[in-house]
């Protein structure tokens, strides 16, 4: 596949394609996909700008084009110039046996740490996320923290795309993945407190979707680890939540036997501006970041704010296929050969010969007939480790900070 032509920006990744029976045809313009450029499908990322410091407060598309810094030295005093600070917490209650726990503890490191007493928002089933992260904006919160899975996590989160807003991460959930690949504590819950509250901050990549449901309508959302469809979607959605409690990322393993011997759907792809391949696949996932449950890196080269979209697609043929794939799995190796296909780009658009489940960091979102990716560079701001986490320190009694260290 030849790469884009002069004109359209420097080269990208040529797609590694494997796959048998993957073939290129030269198309228009439009391509097998009919799918539009970039530009015109893709302009804009709407973000919520109702927070008091943003300059126009209303909903509004927002163009997200700046290059990512890897670290930026989080703001000491509170960010309206005050020099008070809040943090706002949005809880999945269904995640503890002890909400009261949760919130006290939170309650007592924000004061420890010299933070106003937080705001508390918890989710719903109506709403995961969203309208509560909206009405802690509105209320001039610094900080917005999730505490829950990953799925309330990316809610949260497509609600500070676009603004100056970070994000803390505190684990509450199975799978962690987000907290898993910045480094940050998933077994202490004072310490991601504490680094979440004190913390460096870093703008990350965000990835961005639209997929057609079986019915036509066309919908968009973002994610931050792991966008896919197929076997890996058909895993998230079957894996029993009771199971998960007892077997931790362990049941998604049991689960994935299951679906082995599923049957694979035939796709077409266009990368980028390139000509469209088609394949029979088992599972297409679109990657921000590059580790699974357990540290299964499936994408090694993945990085959280390299500004690419890194895409593997698998189509093993019986045992010996499948082996081939955990083999490269294993190794930390290149998805490639005849079992799987694996590039980078900023866009993609995957069209499906049969309606196909779909999820967005493991949380489904039905079967669809097509669904495009791309990345949003530097979009979010999270809180990570860093010199700022232990600036509390020299204000703090040995006894309040052997507290916090403590798990």
């Amino acid at each position: 596949m030849a790469p884009p032509p002069p004109g359209r920006g420097p080269p990208r990744t040529r797609p590694h394609l494997g796959c048998a029976g993957w073939r290129a045809r030269r198309r228009g313009s439009r391509g097998a996909l009919g799918c539009r450029s970039r530009s015109q499908d893709y302009e804009t990322a709407t973000a919520y700008r109702g927070h008091p410091r943003a300059a126009h407060p209303t909903h509004q598309e927002v163009t997200v084009s700046r290059t990512p810094t890897p670290t930026e030295p989080s703001t000491p005093a509170g960010r309206d110039g005050t020099g008070r600070r809040r943090v706002g917490f949005v809880i999945n209650p269904i995640k503890f046996d002890d909400l009261r726990a949760v919130r006290e503890e939170a309650d007592t490191v924000c004061h420890i740490l010299g933070w106003d007493a937080p705001l508390w928002r918890e989710t719903t089933e109506e709403d995961p996320g969203a309208g509560q992260a909206r009405e802690l904006l509105e209320a001039g919160c610094d900080l917005v923290v999730p505490i829950g899975g990953d799925g309330t996590v990316r809610t949260v989160a497509s609600q500070l795309v676009g603004t100056e807003v970070p994000l803390g991460l505190v684990p509450g959930g199975t799978g962690n993945l987000l907290v898993r690949n910045l480094d940050l504590p998933f077994l202490s819950r004072r310490q991601a407190l504490r680094i979440a509250l004190t913390g460096d901050e870093r703008r990350i990549d965000v990835g961005q979707v639209r997929w057609w449901d079986t019915d036509g309508g066309v919908h968009e959302d973002v994610f931050l680890v792991m966008a896919g469809v197929g076997m890996d979607a058909d895993v998230m959605e079957t894996t029993d939540d009771d199971v998960k409690k007892r077997m931790g990322w362990l049941a998604y393993l049991a689960s994935a036997v299951r679906h082995g011997g599923d049957k694979p759907v035939p796709a077409r792809f266009r990368v980028d501006d390139s000509e469209p391949v088609s394949a029979k696949v088992r599972s297409v996932v679109f990657g921000n970041v590059g580790k699974l449950q357990g540290g299964v890196a499936v994408l090694p080269e993945a990085r959280i704010d390299d500004g690419q979209l890194d895409t593997f697609v698998v189509s093993p043929r019986g045992v010996t296929g499948w082996a081939g794939v955990v083999a490269a799995v294993a190794t930390r190796g290149r998805l490639g050969g005849e079992n799987a296909g694996y590039w980078q780009s900023s866009t993609i658009d995957v069209e499906l010969g049969e309606p196909t489940r779909a999820q967005l960091d493991g949380d489904g979102i039905g079967h669809v007939t097509r669904i495009a990716g791309r990345i949003l560079p530097g979009a979010l701001i999270v809180r990570v480790r860093g010199k700022g986490a232990t600036s509390w320190r020299s204000t703090r009694s040995d006894h309040a900070e052997g507290w916090l260290l403590g798990g």
